[in-house]
């Protein structure tokens, strides 16, 4: 294995979007900052944008929320990877 390797999950920050990847090409989640004159707001979202995790006042606390937010998804056997996000409510058949 070559030390350039990348190792996943990690995050990865390009402008003022970072991603959460479980791979190569594979984000779950992504916090944009948003620019508000006090100061930042970090929103937090899946991937695809369909399920907002929250807003939050800083990035670490927004990685957190997305970090509990997979946990929780990863737990519930009948969540299916959907898009680039988990989605609970649709059910494997």
């Amino acid at each position: 294995m070559s030390t350039s390797e990348s190792i996943y999950p990690r995050w990865e920050r390009e402008d003022r979007v970072s991603r959460f990847f479980i791979g190569p090409a594979l984000p779950i989640y992504q916090i944009e900052e948003i620019k508000l004159i006090g100061g930042s707001m970090f929103l937090a979202s899946a991937s695809d944008k369909a399920n907002l995790v929250g807003q939050f006042e800083s990035e670490r606390n927004a990685k957190e929320a997305c970090k509990r937010d997979f946990a929780d998804k990863s737990i519930d056997p009948a969540a299916e990877i959907v898009g680039f996000g988990l989605n609970p409510r649709q059910k494997r058949r």
